[in-house]
């Protein structure tokens, strides 16, 4: 018998097409055939066949020829065939697992010869649960490709399980709802947020005119989990059991009650016992998890919660890549989650490359921290032996691939911890057709830019930081506050003042830094190719130029304060119009993406909010216009724009309306102009 397979444009992809996993299977198979083969060559067939022992825990794939004309993938799974299925589309078709976020092409060729299919098998993984929480997805949530959001959810579970993942918490609130059953089709297991026990309706969505107190309705909270529970009943699903309040919050927020830390663990045990047998009355061979998180962590180092033993335990790392406690407002313990948990549990982690904490997380940008520092904390995390899940928050992909393809790599046996010279070398290489050196420096150079804004090698600034501070600053300074609030984290209980010098402190060192690799990005960028170009453009680009951009906006409004309280107006004024014109050339690289399919993608940017940031610094500026140039607002054009003459000459108070904000500042900038108010 031949032991190779020519795959053509006459190759067929057949299966039980009733099944959908099976289905979805054939058709990505298919397509990738569609995508990369050019000639046709007699008709033959790649059968997907599930054994006859069906056992959904088995994940293996075995590729066999049966005939000259039939290739057969088989596993006891859906999973199985479909890990199969993504083999040869990886391996023999040259399909990359992030084709569609990095836009890689694959070469075409008239045929592919399918041989030596001992080689094609599933990598050894010590993670038994290896998935995404595809979480904070605003800018997925309006963003299409081919006319469908729901393709791009599928393309997103696809991407998963190319990496080798298993499982998957299919979005925040109703998108998890809405997109699980299309994710369980696909061969995915669902898990559920942790503020969303069994994945269930919020209480207050279901019931709203009612206080969302257990101890008062818990015959209402254990209708809405047995109906979560009887909506999956067909679902392979990870049940994630625990209580939180009606948000990403601790449950006694919601309530007009004053508990002590002993009686919060009343209710949470009481809730964890009742959703554990409702779980496995409707299936006793369930597995169940729990997140121990935020307000939980102290409950349990307290020894009282009881948690059943076959439950897994979930730990969190703080939002910057490091497996301690996160930070609670202004309390920020870094008690250490490695030590934590028992032996005789197992035990699972929830890790963030994108987060969102309205303070200094990455939302819109690459993650700040260095790749040898997260795979280092992957290895940690195996040798605590908290590796039995691995859950990643994946933000909304496209700029977070870089760590979400580093870490699908410890997934598997036997990783090990390498420099983050060996990740940007292969990366890069694997990738970029050429200039792959310089390139990969400038990802080293990105890590390294990025700078602290404590003590730890963790607490650096990701893209919210500018943002927030910025616009927390301007509602102080508009509201004569005497402090920016909610920014004790960073400068403790000081004043105004002594917050802004703390601030322009930290940031001034960096902005010029940042400005070289902006610099230095963009001349590489002009001596790269088409593809290349538009990769390293949205791949890396992005994420510098908001880095830099807005840490220059943040220091310009910062510099225009100073003015202001001078009585320096029309400085104050040109300073922050300097400072929006920051902001607008983020959106501008936006909109001139040289990949049109990316050009929209940011546009549902709600959280950093480029948008509302030069709102916030267009309002500002018209404020200190107000207060510089009069209720006319014609003071500054008589005395810098005008000639002298006829500025002292008034038979007409005015001979035009006032020039709007946009204008005037295009006037006063003029170098001639500026002097006469100090050169800015």
């Amino acid at each position: 018998m031949k032991t190779d397979f020519l795959i053509s444009l006459d190759t067929v992809v057949n299966t039980d097409f009733t099944n959908n996993t099976m289905r979805h299977a054939a058709a990505i198979l298919q397509r990738d055939i569609l995508k990369t083969v050019t000639a046709h060559n007699h008709k033959n067939v790649i059968e997907l066949k599930l054994n006859a022992a069906n056992s959904q825990t088995n994940e293996d794939f075995k590729i066999i020829q049966s005939n000259e004309d039939t290739l057969e993938v088989r596993a006891d799974s859906e999973i199985g065939i479909m890990y199969g299925v993504l083999a040869i589309s990886r391996s023999t078709l040259g399909i990359d697992d992030f084709w569609f976020w990095l836009d890689t092409i694959p070469k075409q060729a008239p045929y592919f010869n399918l041989t030596n299919l001992d080689r094609l098998k599933l990598p050894k993984y010590h993670v038994k649960y290896r998935g995404w929480f595809i979480n904070d997805e605003l800018l997925i949530n309006q963003w299409d490709y081919q006319e469908s959001n729901d393709y791009v959810w599928q393309l997103i579970f696809e991407t998963l399980l190319r990496c080798g993942g298993n499982i998957v918490i299919p979005g925040t609130d109703n998108n998890a709802h809405a997109h699980r059953r299309l994710a369980s089709s696909m061969g995915l297991m669902i898990a559920h947020h942790h503020a969303e026990p069994l994945g269930a309706e919020m209480f207050s969505r279901a019931y709203p005119n009612l206080e969302a107190s257990y101890l008062k309705h818990p015959e209402l909270f254990r209708k809405i989990w047995q109906d979560s529970i009887d909506a999956q009943k067909d679902d392979k699903v990870l049940w994630n059991i625990g209580f939180r309040g009606q948000g990403d919050r601790p449950f006694w927020t919601d309530e007009k009650h004053t508990y002590t830390l002993a009686e919060k663990a009343d209710v949470i045990n009481s809730v964890l016992m009742t959703q554990y047998s409702m779980v496995k009355e409707a299936d006793p061979n369930a597995m169940c998890s729990m997140n121990i998180y935020g307000e939980l962590t102290a409950i349990y180092n307290a020894g009282l919660l009881k948690i059943p033993e076959d439950v897994i335990q979930i730990w969190a790392d703080n939002g910057y890549g490091k497996m301690i406690s996160r930070r609670q407002g202004n309390d920020d313990p870094r008690s250490e989650v490695l030590r934590n948990g028992s032996p005789s549990f197992s035990q699972g982690i929830y890790y963030h490359v994108a987060f969102h904490d309205l303070q200094a997380s990455n939302f819109l940008t690459l993650l700040q921290i260095s790749p040898n520092y997260i795979v280092n904390e992957m290895k940690n995390v195996q040798n605590a032996g908290l590796d039995d899940l691995i859950m990643v928050n994946t933000g909304n992909i496209k700029p977070h691939v870089f760590y979400l393809r580093t870490i699908a790599r410890t997934w598997v046996k036997d990783f090990e911890s390498v420099s983050t010279d060996k990740i940007l070398t292969e990366y890069t290489t694997h990738y970029y057709g050429n200039q792959h050196a310089r390139i990969a420096s400038l990802y080293q150079r990105y890590f390294e830019t990025t700078f602290k804004y404590g003590q730890f090698e963790d607490q650096k600034v990701g893209d919210e930081f500018y943002t927030y501070t910025l616009r927390k600053f301007v509602a102080a300074w508009l509201g004569h506050k005497n402090k920016i609030p909610d920014l004790e984290w960073l400068t403790g209980q000081k004043k105004l003042l002594a917050q802004l010098v703390m601030i322009a402190q930290m940031i001034k060192p960096h902005v010029a830094s940042f400005r070289q690799l902006a610099t230095d990005t963009q001349i590489l960028l002009k001596q790269l190719s088409g593809d290349d170009y538009k990769r390293l453009y949205n791949d890396l680009w992005l994420s510098i130029v908001i880095h830099a951009n807005a840490m220059k906006g943040l220091q310009l409004t910062i510099d225009a304060f100073d003015a202001f309280v001078a009585n320096r107006f029309p400085a104050a004024f040109i300073l922050v119009t300097k400072a929006q014109q920051q902001f607008e050339l983020v959106e501008q690289q936006w909109v001139n993406n040289p990949a049109p399919k990316w050009r929209h993608f940011y546009d549902n940017d709600c959280y950093t909010n480029i948008t509302l940031t030069i709102r916030t610094l267009a309002t500002l500026r018209s404020f200190i216009r107000i207060i510089g140039d009069g209720p006319d607002q014609d003071q500054w054009e008589r005395q810098y724009l005008m000639r002298k003459s006829d500025a002292k000459v008034m038979l007409l108070s005015n001979t035009h309306k006032a020039y709007s904000d946009s204008e005037l500042a295009i006037r006063l900038e003029s170098d001639e102009v500026s002097k006469q108010f100090k050169k800015i």
